[in-house]
């Protein structure tokens, strides 16, 4: 970068504007570009300070580095990066990783001091800044908040960028104010950073429209380096200058005019989330739930696991639906996790209802019990039912944005599942300790049912900041066993437990007690997770037993019971989440 260039960009920055010509002509001359590739670390956290940054273009994270990392703040154009540090003449605080490809400049620590001791201006806004920042530091968010700076980028030229972009900006419109900034021939590349400045500063939120360029056209590269997040559009096979080179684009919103996307494309852009268009009124409603979720505005549901009171959720999605509420993003684990990812294929709840009738209370899924070497049962029929009932059908694929967890018992993590076959998601979300084998994955972990860990995922959706969350939560309160049966049954039972046990009091069978054994160990999960809900639904299902699969009925009318009330005492909470 020419001198001079690098004179003009720091004018552009807030903390130097008001430096005398001389002094900013001076540093420009000494400073020096620093270029960063989307996904590179610019410093770690306890490195040694030897300088600070400007950021010139492009976007970057300040974040803690931990398990998992949270993002602190995001930086942008203009922001001075890494002077508190340079000032102690210590080591960095927090590490900073670029977002999008960033072009930088560096100000050692001799011209640091210089802007110090010559330009007391400098000095007090620099003082306001870094309180600023240690303010920020001291409250991270795990929600990082919707972006302000949209870009739609087209990836071929079959891409239907400009349907897209026009329905992005009128349902964010709705949300906003908001400015749609489109390519223009005649306006000369030194110009985008001023008009860019002034849509953001007097709208909520802008959409850049990249348009059908090609890569490596001044205003595509402008709107990408500038985003705070990329839609990227392809009709199905992206150009191959995309693929070869990727890297800018990994962790984009991926939006596919097709009915199905490709592994090459997933592994390539490794996206944030995927959603496919279809033609006619299906490309509206695609690309509304992507506006929603960029606006922050979309509801997402979470769904406890539970054995046979899943069945409750049901109950809820009737009444969630009887009362307008649109749910773009759902997620489950465990039984939940089946009832979320029949949502998410757009099925309506009776279709679910015949599903679950079928499946679980006619053929009993669960009854292939074997030699318990490595479980009660084999899983090959509650596998077979789900693959049956799902198809060959991709996560990245539905209609809804959907993901479910299981746990790794190798690496005693858990696992978030968005991306890959559902049914196989699926099943390793429900695989019960040993009731179902462990699921061993392509990737060497050994995967189990996901409410080892966390039986209500809702920090996980909550995370993404999208919107409002509604948490179902049917796992939480456990309940005595009681008898049932005719006298004579009861008899029978009690002569068989003291044969077995020694004991006649009434005990669960052995799949209740891991199951029972399950929820009890992610209850302080839920707990948490429950804090992080805007909307909690409890159905009373203590009276269904957790492998009571003839309690289908009952289960779902307990369901619409608790969504009834839950939804009547938060009405005006709710009445704000309709689109």
């Amino acid at each position: 970068m020419a001198r001079a260039s690098i004179a003009a960009s720091l004018a552009e920055v807030p903390l130097l504007a008001d430096l005398p010509l001389a002094l900013r002509e001076r540093l420009g001359c000494e400073a020096r570009e620093v270029a960063v590739s989307a996904g590179e670390w610019l410093f770690h956290e306890g490195d040694a300070a030897h300088c600070a940054y400007v950021v010139r273009s492009g976007r970057l994270d300040v974040v803690a580095e931990g398990d998992p990392p949270v993002v602190i703040r995001a930086v942008k154009r203009g922001t001075v990066l890494g002077e508190l540090a340079l000032l102690q003449e210590g080591r960095r605080s927090a590490s900073v990783l670029a977002r999008r490809d960033s072009s930088l400049i560096e100000i050692g620590r001799a011209q640091f001091e210089l802007l110090i001791r010559e330009a007391p201006d400098f000095a007090l806004a620099l003082t306001r800044s870094m309180g600023a920042q240690v303010a920020a530091n001291r409250a991270p968010s795990l929600a990082p908040g919707p972006p302000r700076t949209i870009a739609v980028i087209a990836l071929d030229a079959g891409a239907p960028c400009d349907q897209v972009a026009g329905r992005l900006a009128h349902v964010l419109g709705r949300y906003g104010t908001g400015a749609h900034l489109t390519r223009d021939p005649q306006r000369p590349a030194a110009d985008f950073p001023a008009l860019l400045d002034r849509a953001e500063g007097a709208n909520d939120r802008v959409l850049l429209d990249g348009g059908p360029a090609a890569r490596g056209e001044a205003w595509t590269d402008f709107c990408r380096h500038e985003a705070d997040i990329i839609v990227a559009v392809t009709s199905g096979v992206p150009d191959d200058t995309w693929l070869e080179r990727p890297a800018p684009l990994r962790g984009c919103e991926l939006v596919v005019a097709a009915p199905g996307i490709s592994d090459a494309m997933i592994d390539a852009f490794a996206p944030r989330e995927v959603q496919l268009l279809h033609r006619g009124s299906n490309l509206r409603r695609s690309a509304d739930i992507t506006a929603r979720r960029l606006a922050g505005r979309s509801v997402g549901l979470v769904l406890s696991g539970g054995g046979a009171r899943a069945f409750a959720h049901l109950g809820v999605l009737d009444e969630l639906h009887a009362a307008g509420i649109l749910v773009d993003r759902i997620a489950g684990v465990s039984m939940g996790s089946i009832v979320a990812g029949l949502a998410a294929t757009d099925r309506d709840v009776d279709e679910i209802y015949e599903l679950f009738r079928y499946g679980f209370v006619e053929n009993r899924p669960t009854s292939d019990y074997t030699i318990p070497a490595f479980s009660l049962i084999r899983g090959r029929r509650t596998y077979k039912m789900l693959a049956e009932a799902f198809g060959p059908v991709r996560i990245e694929e539905l209609a809804l944005r959907f993901f479910c967890v299981s746990c790794d018992l190798i690496s005693r993590q858990m696992v978030v599942h968005r991306s890959g076959l559902l049914h196989e998601a699926v099943y390793s979300s429900l695989a019960i300790p040993g009731i179902f084998p462990p699921v061993a994955d392509e990737h060497g972990r050994l995967l189990v049912d996901g409410g080892v860990l966390d039986n209500l995922p809702v920090e996980t959706m909550q995370r993404a900041g999208e919107g409002p969350v509604i948490a179902v939560d049917i796992a939480t309160r456990p309940r005595p066993i009681v008898e049932r049966g005719r006298p004579r049954t009861r008899l029978i039972a009690r002569r068989v437990r003291l044969a077995i046990t020694g004991r006649e009091e009434p005990l669960p069978r052995l799949a209740e007690t891991l199951l029972r054994t399950l929820t009890l160990a992610s209850s302080d999960t839920e707990a948490a997770a429950l804090r992080h809900a805007d909307l909690v639904i409890a159905p009373r299902v203590e009276g269904i037993g957790m492998l009571e699969w003839k309690g289908l009925d009952r289960a779902r009318v307990c369901g619409r019971e608790a969504a009834r009330e839950a939804l009547e005492a938060a009405h005006e909470t709710v009445a704000g989440w309709q689109p």
